[in-house]
C-alpha cells in the first residue's frame, strides 16, 4: 500500500527517462529542440524553439541544488558544464568526466552520470509541482506536521489507521482531499476499500480517479474552520477486502510538504516475514520490484509483538519512506 497526497507529476523514472534522451549525441553543444518530452517541454515554458536558453539555464539552476560531484556529472553529461560545452558526442564528455573529474574508469563515470540524473530528476519534479501550484501550500490551504500509521496484518484482512497532524495555511480552510494509493498489476481490477474518519473530522466524498485506477481521493470535512498556522488532529482508518492481493510493502510519497514520520507494521507472530527492510527517499522504481535481499544495515527487527517500526524526518516530496517485507524464506543470504 502506498499513502500519498494529490495527484502528481509523471514519475521520476520518466522524467529521468527524458534526461537521458537530452543527454544523447550533441546535447547543447547542438539543437535540443526536437527532443524534448513533455516534462522537459514544460520545464522550458512550452517553447520547444527556447528550449536551447531557456533550458539550458533551467537545468543549470536545478542542478545547483546538487552536490559538488553530482552536479559536475550532469552538467558534463548535458553539455552544460563550461568544459564540455564543445564536445559534440556523449562519449567524450564521458571521458571528460572520468579523467578529470574522477580520476575513474568511464563505468564509474557511467553510475555517477545516472545517480546524477536521478537526483536531478527529483528536482525538475519538485519545481514543477511548486509551479503548479500543488506542493505550495497556500495553493490549497495545508500541509502535513507530522503522518503517524499503524498498518495491521495480523487479522481477516490487511487495515491502515492513519493520524495526521496539519497545519492550515490560509483563514477559513473548512475541508482537505488526500489520496491513497494501491498498486495493481497488469490486468487485475481496482482494489477494494472501505475507508472511515474515525476522529477529527467527516468523510464527505470518496472519488476514484479515472485516469488512475489505483488512485482514490479522498474529501474530509473538518469540524470547525481553521485559522492561518492553526494545526489540527484527525484520524482515518482504511479496511482493505478480504483475499485482496497486495504488494509486500507500506510506503508514504509525500506530495506536499512533510516533517515527520512514524509507521508501525504488525505482522502475524505465527507467519513472520523472512526479513524486513527501511525504505528511505526511493523512487517507486527501486523498491518495486526490488531484487535480492537487503543488507544487514537496511534490515528492521521485528520484535516479539510481531511489530517491525522505522521513523522518518524532513522527508523529501515524490519519494518513497516506510518499510518492505518478504514472506520468501530461501532466498540467498
Amino acid at each position: 500500500m502506498t499513502s500519498s497526497e494529490r495527484d502528481g507529476l509523471p514519475g521520476l523514472a520518466e522524467i529521468a527517462a527524458e534526461i537521458q534522451a537530452l543527454r544523447k549525441n550533441r546535447a547543447f553543444s547542438g539543437d535540443v529542440s526536437g527532443k524534448l518530452g513533455p516534462v522537459l517541454l514544460e520545464l522550458a515554458g512550452g517553447d520547444a524553439r527556447q528550449a536551447n536558453d531557456r533550458l539550458g539555464r533551467e537545468l543549470r539552476g536545478l542542478a545547483g541544488r546538487l552536490a559538488g560531484e553530482m552536479r559536475t556529472a550532469i552538467l558534463a553529461a548535458l553539455a552544460l558544464h563550461k568544459d564540455t560545452r564543445e564536445m559534440t558526442t556523449y562519449s567524450q564528455r564521458k571521458r571528460w568526466l572520468a579523467d578529470t573529474q574522477l580520476d575513474r574508469g568511464d563505468r564509474t563515470a557511467e553510475r555517477r552520470i545516472e545517480e546524477a540524473q536521478r537526483l536531478l530528476a527529483q528536482e525538475i519534479a519538485a519545481e514543477l509541482e511548486r509551479r503548479r501550484g500543488r506542493s505550495d501550500p497556500a495553493d490549497d490551504g495545508w500541509f502535513t506536521k507530522h503522518l503517524s500509521v499503524v498498518y495491521l496484518l495480523d487479522g481477516d484482512a490487511p487495515e491502515a489507521v492513519e493520524a495526521r497532524r496539519i497545519v492550515s495555511t490560509r483563514h477559513g480552510l473548512t475541508e482537505i482531499t488526500t489520496v491513497l494509493d494501491t498498486p495493481r498489476e497488469s490486468g487485475q481490477r481496482r482494489l477494494g476499500l472501505k475507508a472511515d474518519v474515525t476522529r477529527g473530522g467527516k468523510l464527505v466524498r470518496t472519488e476514484e480517479l479515472p485516469r488512475n485506477r489505483n488512485r482514490t481521493l479522498y474529501t474530509i470535512a473538518l469540524p470547525s474552520p481553521l485559522d492561518a498556522d492553526e494545526t489540527h488532529e484527525y484520524e482515518m482508518r482504511i479496511r482493505v477486502e478480504p483475499d485482496e492481493p497486495m504488494r509486500d510493502y507500506y510506503v508514504f510519497r509525500p506530495e506536499r510538504s512533510c516533517d515527520g514520520f512514524d509507521l508501525r507494521v504488525r505482522f502475524d507472530r505465527r507467519r513472520p516475514p523472512a526479513w524486513v527492510r527501511r525504505v528511505t527517499g526511493e523512487d517507486v522504481h527501486v523498491y518495486y520490484p526490488y531484487e535480492g535481499v537487503p543488507t544487514p544495515a537496511e534490515r528492521v527487527p521485528v520484535d516479539a509483538t510481531g511489530e517491525a517500526r522505522a521513523s522518518f524526518t524532513r522527508l523529501r516530496q515524490h519519494l518513497g519512506y516506510g518499510l518492505q517485507w518478504s514472506f520468501t524464506a530461501d532466498q540467498p543470504e
